[in-house]
């Protein structure tokens, strides 16, 4: 997602370092200077408070209303949108604040925080003589059925989007009251990458016309599909920079992958009996990332015991860090992820057959006793000790004893990927300096390094069923940098004279031109992609070895094997496998020519769209990729450097395809 915030970066970290706050309203300094005092009751961590105070310089400053933060699991954004209601509340004179968010597990979630006005009054965030207000922040939660009297008697509103839906009538009705009421409010949308939906979308641009402020909230704002929400980014706070403070804010992830000689994951499909391996399965999970109906596939029994008995070793010594750590003051979960419903089942049972662990299996199916059940797993009075899901368990659902997750699925998403990680970082002992891991059991052939690297985990290879861990797991503890003798430092005076680089008068020399193209059709209906001549083989009979000597004697060489890299594959690819690898091509020259002209991702499916159009007229003779024939294909995937050399030789076309918009047949497919 697009960083808005840069641009003023600089200017924002002079304004928080003054502590004066200067341009904004005198109400609004005084909330700033009480928010950082040092005797507040609990102090935010210093990212929630620089959050804050983004939040009021892109408001009062940048004249924003439209915002985003995207904050790491398990980086208390409840506090954070609890202090913003504070401080629209106190300042703004605002007395109306809407909370939605996806899910039940969520709203959950925000439940326990904002009852009773518990998070207001932990953290002491309104001044001294505005103590009050607290009291006109009573929680209403929109159900299904429900009377709306409660939005219009209580300050803060929370409930799923679907209970604002213009699409049934208790939403119609909730909506209706909120429209109605002749008073501002501030709309707070957690877990904002499930936004760009169409009817999410047109909910949020129907309260726009009386909101004041809207603030979104998620730690993965880009979408699989890559969309993301319409607000501008003014902060990022991923897991890299949680893991880096101390004492840490989350857990640290080890990794534990088996040896490849005793372990091969293999699936069978149940209902024809085909086996298949993990790398032969990409387009099944892709399939079900993308929401399509699961097929029957089910890992085998052999593969996934040897898997299960690395992750119950997993939290056996997880179970001892807990007693020596925290002092039995949580009990270790184990957290199953599953490809498909049946792949589930057959885990459920093994962990209670085999390991005698006893599961929840939680599923599209599921019944909401076993949704209700998963929400109350590690606390006391909870029976379980693992969890089997098969991609319902991701974002909302915060259960900080997830010590162990076991993966028996890839993940073709980065989106997916992050949300299951996240399962497992949140802490079990906050504020203590301890160091809790996550251990993740994986596959190498799962092909997961991207992941791993983006998390900063810790990787073990080679780790049979029975091979137990200690203290060598544990990350190296981090250390609080202070001055141990201040006073010996020295003071760099400031420069006496003004510093200048010499380079401006060249900087005047330089133009860049960018055009306005309303036309841009004609434009690219006149792109050249005539036929050119192509070096399709190389073949190399012998090499000739000449000594430098001046003997002229000569040596004859067998030659080298014939290289088959590059795009060799398409010369025996099906024309399937051809249009894929066009259509993931052309999604990637989208995105450069997005970030060139600098344009959010938001754009992209409109921009693919038009490319495919373009493609579609002028190399594939009319035809959709899924008509083309090979040839025509082949012909296509040779000219897509060609296409995206055309778009650039023009700057400001893309800008002008996107101002300028007209519909696109392959538009967001």
């Amino acid at each position: 997602m697009y960083y808005s915030f840069a641009p003023y970066e600089q200017d924002f970290r002079e304004w928080w370092a003054s502590g004066a706050y200067p341009n904004v309203k005198p109400l609004t300094r005084d909330f700033l200077l009480h928010l950082t005092r040092k005797d507040a009751p609990r102090k935010l961590w210093r990212h929630q408070e620089e959050s804050v105070m983004r939040t009021v310089y892109a408001h009062e400053l940048l004249h924003w209303h439209e915002l985003l933060l995207n904050i790491v699991t398990g980086g208390g954004k409840t506090a954070v949108i609890a202090a913003v209601i504070a401080w629209l509340k106190s300042c703004h004179d605002l007395n109306k604040f809407v909370l939605l968010c996806p899910n039940t597990i969520v709203r959950d979630r925000l439940e326990d925080d904002f009852r009773d006005t518990k998070v207001f009054r932990d953290f002491g965030f309104f001044p001294p003589g505005m103590e009050h207000f607290t009291n006109e922040l009573g929680l209403h939660i929109m159900q299904p059925g429900a009377a709306p009297q409660g939005i219009r008697d209580c300050g803060v509103v929370l409930g799923n989007i679907q209970q604002v839906y213009q699409s049934n009538t208790s939403g119609q009705r909730n909506l209706a009251v909120l429209m109605n009421a002749e008073q501002r409010i501030a709309v707070f949308n957690d877990e904002a990458h499930n936004t760009p939906a169409a009817e999410y979308d047109s909910t949020l641009f129907t309260l726009k016309q009386i909101s004041k402020l809207r603030l979104d909230t998620t730690a993965t704002p880009d979408r699989a599909d890559g969309k993301a929400p319409d607000t501008k980014m003014i902060f990022e706070y991923g897991i890299a920079d949680a893991q880096a403070e101390v004492p840490p804010l989350i857990k640290s992830i080890v990794v534990y992958q088996p040896k490849l000689t005793n372990v091969e994951l293999t699936y069978t499909n149940t209902e024809t009996g085909e086996k298949r391996t993990v790398d032969e399965m990409d387009a099944e999970f892709a399939r079900i990332e993308n929401g399509l109906s699961a097929t029957q596939w089910v890992t085998d029994p052999d593969p996934m015991r040897k898997q299960m008995e690395i992750a119950i070793q997993r939290l056996k010594e997880q179970q001892k860090r807990a007693e020596w750590l925290g002092k039995g003051t949580y009990r270790p979960i184990l957290f199953v992820v599953a490809i498909t419903i049946r792949d589930a089942e057959q885990a459920r049972a093994m962990l209670e057959k085999e390991f005698s662990l006893k599961a929840l299996l939680v599923t599209e199916q599921s019944e909401d006793q076993d949704r209700q059940a998963a929400r109350l797993l590690g606390k006391k009075g909870s029976e379980y000790e693992a969890v089997v899901s098969v991609l319902m368990l991701r974002e909302g659902w915060d259960v900080p004893p997830v010590s162990v997750i076991l993966l028996l699925r890839k993940f073709s998403s980065r989106v997916y990927g992050q949300q299951i990680v996240g399962r497992g970082l949140r802490l079990n002992m906050r504020g203590e300096d301890a160091q809790e891991i996550c251990a993740i059991v994986d596959h190498e052939k799962l092909k997961h390094d991207w992941l791993w690297e983006m998390v900063g985990a810790k990787i073990h290879k080679d780790v049979d069923q029975f091979t137990m861990f200690g203290e060598e797991d544990l990350p190296p503890k981090r250390k609080q940098q202070i001055v141990a003798n201040p006073d010996l430092l020295i003071e760099v005076p400031e420069p006496t004279e003004e510093e200048k680089a010499d380079f401006d008068k060249d900087l005047d020399k330089i133009v860049i031109e960018s055009g306005d193209y309303p036309d841009w059709q004609r434009i690219l209906d006149g792109f050249n992609y005539a036929v050119e001549t192509e070096i399709t083989k190389v073949e190399i009979a012998s090499v000739e070895a000449r000594t430098l000597d001046g003997s002229g004697f000569l040596e004859l060489h067998e030659p080298p094997a014939p290289y088959h890299g590059g795009d060799a594959e398409k010369e025996t690819a099906s024309a399937t496998e051809l249009a894929e690898l066009l259509k993931h091509s052309v999604r990637d020259i989208a995105d450069d020519l997005l970030a060139e002209e600098g344009i959010g991702s938001h754009e992209k499916g409109y921009l693919y769209g038009v490319l495919m159009d373009h493609i579609s007229t002028r190399m594939l003779g009319g035809k959709t990729t899924g008509t083309a024939s090979v040839e025509e294909l082949r012909h296509a995937l040779n000219r897509r450097h060609r296409l995206a050399t055309n778009f650039k030789a023009l700057p400001g076309l893309v800008d002008s395809i996107v101002k300028h918009r007209k519909e696109a047949q392959h538009a967001n497919k």
